[in-house]
């Protein structure tokens, strides 16, 4: 109910050309719109988790959309200076993506590089050394892919046969990360425990890692796309936080030293893993050095926002071209909304 209610004012507003008045307004101009994607698909990904992943098509039509807008596409860089010294371009926009994987490179960046424009790569680099397929978002979509087969019996890992409905996927892929985590299994332990999962559920697992599904981007994919112009910032080497501060620490400096590794620009900014902080990561960022931080929260940056707290525009396959335009315009900001759930991308 609520979401067809701003619907219908988002209609009202565009009609009416309130939407068009307030993206020409100095009250935009005031404002940062910080765009955030995950994966966009090559197979089924999207069919997989739609919240996540976005059809190549779509994703052009969003960057089609931000030309028809006559937004100003900025570098993150560039973008948090310009917020800062409070002088934005006219609708100002920037695009980021989060996590690295092979589908930014084979999918995503060639449709952003044809229409010329600066892209944010948080890049989570262990899954880069290892490359082999994300462990706990693979359990999910091996258990998705197998769901024909209605149930799964796992005696060695499993307490009961799992029923392979939607809830049952969901539990029964937190139980393998559970039993994963409880035998401290190393990474060849848990990518043999992920083709044994496919086993019995009747996938070819080889194929899918031929097909580089769920992989993080190479080295060597890395650095091209740092060559060809894509921004490498902290993501976290291990896609998670700590509230020890050493630890915290620790995590960044793993996270950098492959970074320098990829890129000639020595990494600035920072992306909370599946936007998740707690309050005293803003005095670990802030002693470290990190220019800004972003989050996954809806909203604009003004000048006024703490860097190290940048709300972004979560952009999936569910939000329709209303809403997006509306958030172009920065209609869509003023309407009031619950906070934004996003699906953590645990490493």
């Amino acid at each position: 109910m609520l979401r067809q209610a701003k619907l219908s004012l988002l209609r009202l507003a565009e009609a009416a050309g309130m939407s068009r008045l307030l993206a020409d307004s100095h009250w935009r101009q005031q404002r940062l719109l910080i765009l955030c994607y995950h994966g966009v698909s090559r197979y089924d990904e999207q069919e997989w988790n739609a919240s996540l992943y976005m059809s190549p098509e779509l994703l052009r039509r969003r960057m089609q959309l931000l030309v028809q807008e006559r937004c100003s596409v900025l570098p993150l860089s560039e973008a948090v200076d310009r917020l800062q010294s409070r002088n934005l371009p006219p609708r100002a926009v920037t695009i980021t993506f989060d996590d690295g994987f092979h589908d930014f490179y084979s999918m995503a960046y060639p449709v952003i590089e044809s229409f010329g424009f600066p892209v944010t790569l948080y890049l989570s680099t262990y899954y880069v050394e290892y490359n082999r397929p994300v462990f706990d978002v693979m359990c999910s979509y091996l258990l998705w892919k197998g769901r024909a087969r209605q149930t799964l019996q796992w005696p060695e890992v499993l307490p009961a046969p799992l029923v392979l409905d939607a809830a049952g996927r969901q539990a029964g892929s937190g139980l393998i990360r559970e039993v994963a985590s409880s035998r401290n299994l190393s990474p060849h332990e848990k990518d043999r425990m992920l083709a044994q999962l496919a086993q019995r559920l009747g996938i070819d697992y080889e194929d899918l890692c031929r097909r580089r599904v769920l992989h993080l981007v190479t080295r060597e994919e890395a650095r091209a796309l740092a060559a060809r112009g894509v921004d490498l910032e902290y993501h976290t080497h291990r896609h998670r936080v700590y509230q020890d501060r050493e630890k915290m620490f620790a995590e960044l400096r793993d996270n950098r030293s492959r970074l320098e590794s990829y890129t000639s620009h020595p990494p600035q900014h920072f992306c909370y893993p599946s936007g998740l902080y707690l309050p005293e990561h803003l005095e670990y960022l802030a002693a470290y050095g990190m220019r800004s931080a972003t989050t996954c929260l809806p909203g604009m940056c003004t000048a006024r926002t703490n860097t190290l707290l940048l709300p972004r525009l979560v952009d999936t396959t569910g939000m329709s071209e209303l809403e997006f335009r509306a958030w172009l315009a920065g209609t869509a900001s003023l309407l009031p909304r619950r906070t934004q759930e996003t699906e953590a991308l645990p490493m």
